[in-house]
């Protein structure tokens, strides 16, 4: 029904007092500003507050876009146009009443001009006859909206202008948008690089639209990814382009492989074009109600080796998958992987089982999406046959780290068969892990664990477990590697550990440490005896030479000679001590422009006395910061100073240089003494060797400690006659 009502004698008020007292729901709407979808409610009626259920004061305050919210952007932007073209417009239209049911109402419309206001006249007619082929067209709308949003692969509509007017769940998972975000852009400047940006619009606007074609896509977080399509064109009765169903598969894994794969580039040909889906549907008796896509022929299959078929028979009678199929049936998406086997040749499948669910969520039918996975399964036992010729130990953890596949070397090294494996994790408390100083590794310590939570690589992990085979400890080295899900690189999906054994390495390396020790202690014995019998040989003469002779008096001219020798004992003594004492002094940031400083204060008295003028060049005007302990740094560079000191002649120069090299402090000590020979520089830091005269090594020594003791290292380059550089390098705070 159509009426149009013009204002009687321009009396608005007459105008108002009609509206009310018609019998039929009427609404005017006033159009505030129509580029924005900015509308209010002018006038309504008493029959159309009883038809939508709320008052008069509540309807009127009520959001105008409210009426329209459940119709897609496209639905509401076609009727918009449409009444704007024509100014008046009659349709059948669900709208929401007072306890949000939804209406079915005949809805005429036209636009007026009332008290200079543009005011769109709705009329509302309860539409209660239900229209056979509406119901029947909203069934199969959800029917394929289901098998739409089921397809694991991509679907695009749109426009004529190459707009997005919907896509289906899979597209906004792979895409990363959200259809919000993007729905009436035009796809090309979302996702097509620029160089091939202008002929896919040339080719789009001039209907050259191509059925099959591969691109590749730019995703929301920058991936490129390899796209196979298959376009539908739908034309309008004048024969022009009205919108396009875009189907895309992505193959990139595919077209990676075959770039890696160049030996086999046929086999994985096959394994790219049989990676298309097919779909089939199960009704309540679980028999296969139909099968459609492109894989069944290419594939040399027909649809009657599947349509009319009990799945009983097609998933070879497997419980797990029967139930799988009944769940569907019950509302819920399942998926799992089966086998079919037809000429002798055995399929491998991986399907998503889900439910289409009809008016009053009635469920009559399921669909299967499903993917020919068996040259995923074929390359599957092609990693397994090379992880078993891999000599070192190969164990796959999936996400929760349970152990999912270890090859037989890795049996042989943890003492524990296959099958026993595959129900462990690292979380097994059999395992009785211990680290290299012998303390105890928990499962969330393990380098695999590790690895899960934080993405990150561990190598060279040294740790022993217990090996039940064996019955005893057994030392392993470790490295991990993080596997990421397809497409991504944060959310893991597995790690793999690979280990030796090295039990004989590590006990050669304790006899090999066993035997350097007895070797120091040997040396350091004989340096002890020397530097202490030499002062004790002369000591021992002066006081047989004064208990041999006459005159007792000579006692005193001997003493100085005495003093000095006692002297040298308690020097060498401090020095060992020192050498071998333990700091707990406190950890600290310090700048080392102020070490330096203060140590060249502790020795200024040589400095002075030998007339020797000291540089310090340093292009840190903030200093340079790091993390030490003040007094051993000092004392560092006490004895660096202390050898270039006695190294030099008087008026020597002594030139400390301090830079920044990435992430390490150098220290370079630089002396213009006598210089040390290639011979005696590579024996510098050994215990009681110095190439001083009465030297004994172990201030050097003490330098090579306090140094490692820090982190750091030290060098030593050195030319007879021309001087020596000592660099020092240590970390720096950041």
């Amino acid at each position: 029904m159509e009426m149009e009502m013009e204002m009687v004698g321009n009396d608005p008020s007459l105008y108002r007092d009609m509206i009310k007292k018609l019998a039929y729901p009427v609404l005017l709407i006033e159009i505030v500003n129509e580029e924005i979808d900015h509308y209010r409610l002018f006038e309504v009626n008493e029959a159309a507050c009883a038809l939508l259920k709320l008052p008069e004061k509540e309807l009127m305050e009520k959001d105008v876009m409210s009426f329209f919210s459940h119709l897609s952007p496209l639905a509401f932007s076609t009727i918009k146009n449409l009444f704007f073209t024509n100014e008046k417009f009659t349709t059948i239209l669900d709208v929401p009443d007072g306890n949000g049911t939804m209406i079915p109402v005949e809805l005429n419309v036209s636009l007026n001009d009332i008290e200079g206001k543009r005011i769109v006249f709705c009329l509302l007619k309860e539409y209660s006859t239900p229209c056979c082929y509406h119901e029947v067209l909203k069934e199969e709308n959800n029917y394929l909206n289901t098998i739409m949003n089921t397809t694991q692969s991509i679907v695009l509509i749109l426009d004529k202008e190459g707009r997005i007017a919907h896509w289906n769940n899979f597209t906004e998972s792979f895409s990363g948008y959200r259809l919000e975000e993007v729905q009436y852009m035009k796809f090309w400047e979302l996702f097509l690089e620029k160089d091939e940006e202008n002929r896919i619009i040339d080719n789009y606007l001039s209907g050259k639209i191509p059925s099959d074609y591969e691109n590749y896509w730019l995703i929301k977080n920058g991936e490129k990814r390899h796209i196979k399509w298959k376009n539908v064109v739908f034309n309008d009765p004048t024969g022009n382009l009205e919108y396009v169903v875009a189907t895309g598969v992505d193959i990139t894994e595919q077209v990676h492989s075959l770039n890696e794969l160049e030996n086999s580039k046929e086999k994985y040909k096959t394994l790219v074009s049989s990676m298309d889906d097919f779909v089939f549907t199960i009704d309540q008796s679980l028999t296969v109600m139909s099968v459609f896509g492109k894989w069944i022929e290419s594939n040399g299959f027909t649809k009657e080796m599947f349509e009319g078929e009990s799945i009983e028979k097609i998933f070879n009678g497997s419980r797990l998958h029967l139930d799988a199929a009944r769940q569907a049936l019950s509302g819920k998406t399942t998926e799992f992987e089966w086998e079919f086997t037809i000429n002798d040749k055995k399929h491998y499948f991986h399907s998503v089982l889900s439910p289409i669910i009809l008016k009053d969520h009635v469920i009559k039918k399921v669909v299967g999406v499903t993917r020919d996975i068996t040259e995923k399964k074929t390359l599957e036992e092609h990693h397994k046959r090379i992880y078993e010729a891999v000599t070192s130990g190969v164990v796959l953890q999936d996400s929760t780290g349970k152990i999912v596949y270890a090859n037989k070397n890795a049996s042989d090294i943890l003492g524990y068969n296959k099958e026993a494996l595959i129900t462990m994790s690292s979380m097994n408390e059999e395992w009785e892990a211990l680290n290299d100083s012998g303390d105890g590794i928990s499962g969330e310590e393990h380098p695999a664990m590790k690895t899960l939570r934080t993405g990150e690589s561990h190598s060279n992990v040294e740790m022993s477990i217990y090996n039940p085979a064996r019955n005893e400890k057994r030392w392993i080295l470790v490295d991990t590697r993080a596997i990421f899900e397809l497409g991504s690189s944060e959310k893991i999906e597995y790690v793999i550990s690979t280990f030796r054994d090295i039990t004989k390495k590590k006990e050669m390396d304790l006899l090999l440490k066993q035997s350097e020790k007895l070797a120091l202690v040997g040396q350091l014995a004989s340096g002890i005896a020397h530097e202490i019998r030499n002062p004790l040989t002369g000591i021992m003469g002066f006081l047989k030479l004064i208990e041999e002779g006459d005159d007792k008096n000579k006692l005193f001219d001997f003493l100085p000679v005495i003093k000095t020798e006692l002297e040298q004992i308690n020097r060498f003594t401090d020095e060992f001590i020192e050498l071998s004492h333990s700091q707990d002094d406190e950890w600290t940031d310090v700048e080392m422009g102020g070490i330096i400083q203060s140590a060249l204060t502790a020795v200024g008295t040589d400095l002075n006395g030998k007339q020797i003028t000291t540089v310090i060049e340093s292009d840190f005007h903030d200093g340079l910061l790091l993390h030490g302990i003040k007094p051993q740094l000092k004392q560092l560079f006490i004895n660096l100073f202390k050898n270039s000191i006695e190294a030099m002649s008087p008026a020597g120069h002594l030139i400390v240089k301090l830079d920044r090299v990435e992430d390490k402090a150098r220290i370079r000590v630089i002396d213009n003494g006598k210089g040390i020979s290639k011979a005696r520089l590579k024996h510098l830091c050994e215990p009681y060797y110095s190439i001083k005269e009465k030297g004994t090594g172990l201030g050097l020594m003490r330098c090579l400690k306090i140094t490692h003791q820090h982190n750091g290292k030290i060098y030593f380059d050195s030319e007879e006659g021309k001087g020596t550089v000592v660099t020092i390098e240590l970390s720096c705070l950041e």
